[in-house]
């Protein structure tokens, strides 16, 4: 079965809204941010991993037939595949995802605001790479 473009389109665009308000979130200094903006900030966090984990396993299943035991190895496996070099970046935000989810009493929200305070190159590069594949 092919990539199915719409899919594609609907699920970048999801992370493109979340990355932009989390550029919008940690244009504000750490500590000026209110509680609902730091729960904010992690919110956006677990859409952007899930919109581009689905982009992962879609392309992943439908394009390579592989079945990624995680979001971990499938970012490895699919960006390996399609040149993407940056694959640790992405890793490491399916690791953030799952404690945000999970382990939500250990999280640092400061951390989580310096690191996203950095750009989203890797993540851009994904998404333009998995498009660039379901146009063929």
């Amino acid at each position: 079965m092919p990539v199915d473009r719409d899919l594609v389109d609907s699920r970048a665009d999801n992370a493109y809204e979340a990355m932009g308000e989390l550029k919008r979130l940690v244009s504000k200094d750490f500590n000026s941010m209110s509680v609902d903006e730091r729960y904010s900030m992690r919110y956006n966090v677990i859409i952007l991993v899930e919109a581009i984990a689905s982009l992962c396993l879609h392309v992943a299943l439908e394009h390579y037939g592989l079945r990624p035991k995680s979001y971990s190895e499938c970012f490895r496996e699919v960006s390996q595949r399609l040149g993407v070099r940056c694959y640790p970046d992405l890793e490491g935000l399916a690791r953030l995802r799952n404690l945000l989810v999970h382990r939500y009493w250990v999280i640092r929200d400061e951390l989580i605001h310096g690191n996203i305070r950095g750009d989203f190159r890797c993540v851009e590069e994904f998404i333009d790479r998995v498009r660039e594949l379901a146009r063929g």
